[in-house]
């Protein structure tokens, strides 16, 4: 009898050990992830989605991936008004694809127009700096299309 009381003990602990290891993973994997910046790392963003990993809800991880965005364009403004490094430009697809999913995102699941126009407003002048790039008519012509369709 001792036996089996000691083997359910040893079993018990090791089951114990080996959620407490997973949980502890789990958390760490999580905060890398949050920690990143996700605005224009489409492999990273594609591997969440399909792995259903992404420490988020849908709107915070919308709100992060914009708020990543912004960071990135005000980050690399400096650099950008005075070499005109195109290496810049494809934060300005992914910060009109972010800020897009945003604006819808308020508007069809929260119905608050305000705040989506808040983040339009707030988004095109950060992008203005990037008028060199290529795509920036294009994202902008996107940007203004949303604007009246949805009537901000």
């Amino acid at each position: 009898m001792d036996y089996k009381k000691l083997c359910f003990i040893l079993i018990g602990v090791l089951v114990l050990l080996l959620a407490g290891y997973g949980i502890y993973s789990y958390k760490v994997t999580q905060t890398k992830i949050a920690e990143q910046n996700i605005c224009a790392d489409d492999e990273l963003i594609a591997r969440l989605i399909v792995q259903n990993s992404n420490p988020f809800s849908k709107f915070k991880f919308i709100k992060k991936r914009n708020s990543d965005c912004e960071v990135l364009l005000v980050t690399n403004k400096p650099e950008a008004q005075e070499n005109k490094n195109e290496e810049f430009c494809p934060v300005l697809d992914a910060s009109t694809n972010s800020v897009s999913m945003l604006i819808y995102t308020y508007v069809n699941d929260m119905y608050d127009r305000e705040s989506a126009s808040k983040e339009l407003k707030k988004i095109v002048p950060l992008m203005t700096p990037y008028d060199y790039c290529p795509q920036y008519f294009n994202n902008m012509i996107t940007l203004v299309k949303i604007k009246k369709r949805l009537g901000l």
